[in-house]
């Protein structure tokens, strides 16, 4: 049968737009204005030394929400000293915060939006006092170590500790003088709940880079862990005076400080890591406040137990603090100590 042209345009449109609306079906349109959209572009971080050039020894940068003091994950630089975060969990405020032998720690807040999806972060790290650093531990490490740490810092992040104590069992064999593999072994059996091989480990990274700051603070962590507290105060101490930013430091010490007694100790200790974490040590208001009351101090005491519970309002620790609060308005002293570090 023979159509004419003005027919036929109009079957085959008619079949175009039948075809189009069923491969909308099959294949529904994203929402273009979700928050979460196009979130794989990344953000590139790059380290650079106190003069403003690409550091030239190997850093690990850790990326963290706004506010967090849980990590999202955690990159080492290579030769370009720089890492790209990609696939994040949504816009807003983040923090990255920068770690390298012989350097204090370097935090940065930045916002990440729909205007720019591909951000560039550059941030400079500054010396310890009296730190050396061209002859530390963690400069670039030979390919066949590297391989093992790099699988081993992502078994850690998916919390597979066994797998991360394997890789860097590996690389401790091919590197047994490095202190920084010797940190990471004795991390790895750290959260594992493997205490006494933690020790180990620890122990011997910290003989051979006495002034690397996340060694003193992991091994004044187990120290703590294991109740002994009067061993875990001197790391902890020269970790927080290496480090003038090294907020988790005074958070243990701070604990330490509150369960032994010394309450001005402890209330010093626990308002630097909050001022120092800016909202990873938030939880730390809760010993500030706690030691405020013991000495004596009832309306400072409600005040940071106040902020606390806004900063942290869904805390297990939450109920305590609010009948705490209630009895330093009542006037009542007795119980205000409990521990909830």
């Amino acid at each position: 049968m023979y159509l004419r042209p003005r027919k036929l345009a109009a079957i085959l449109i008619f079949l175009l737009l039948t075809a189009i609306g069923a491969a909308a079906q099959n294949h529904p349109p994203q929402n273009t204005n979700s928050p979460f959209d196009q979130l794989s572009d990344g953000i590139t971080v790059r380290v650079l030394g106190p003069d403003n050039t690409p550091l030239n020894q190997q850093a690990f940068v850790t990326l963290y929400k706004f506010g967090s003091g849980t990590a999202l994950t955690t990159l080492t630089t290579k030769t370009s000293s720089e890492v790209i975060f990609a696939n994040l969990p949504g816009f807003g405020m983040y923090t990255v915060a920068v770690d390298s032998s012989g350097y204090a720690t370097a935090r940065k807040d930045f916002e990440y939006n729909m205007t720019f999806t591909r951000v560039s972060v550059d941030i400079v790290v500054r010396p310890l006092a009296g730190a050396d650093v061209v002859l530390t531990s963690a400069l670039v490490l030979p390919p066949k170590v590297q391989k093992h740490v790099q699988k081993g810092r992502e078994a850690m992040q998916a919390g597979n500790f066994e797998e991360a104590q394997r890789e860097f069992t590996e690389a401790y064999n091919a590197d047994s003088k490095n202190g920084y593999v010797c940190y990471l072994l004795g991390a790895a059996y750290q959260k594992g709940k493997d205490l006494p091989h933690a020790q180990v480990y620890l122990e011997k990274a910290s003989s051979l880079d006495p002034k690397d700051v996340q060694t003193l603070v992991a091994l004044g962590q187990l120290r703590h862990q294991q109740k002994d507290d009067q061993a875990a105060i001197e790391p902890l101490q020269k970790a927080a005076a290496l480090d003038p930013k090294q907020w988790l430091a005074r958070w243990v010490l701070s604990d330490i400080y509150l369960r032994s007694g010394e309450y001005e100790k402890a209330r010093q200790n626990a308002h630097e890591a909050v001022k120092l974490g800016k909202g990873a040590a938030n939880k730390a208001e809760l010993i500030e406040g706690q030691a405020l009351a013991q000495l004596g101090r009832r309306e400072e005491a409600v005040k940071v137990l106040e902020a606390f519970l806004r900063d942290l309002p869904g805390d297990p620790a939450a109920p305590a603090v609010r009948a705490l609060i209630a009895k330093l308005q009542s006037g009542t002293q007795e119980g205000t100590a409990f521990y909830w570090a």
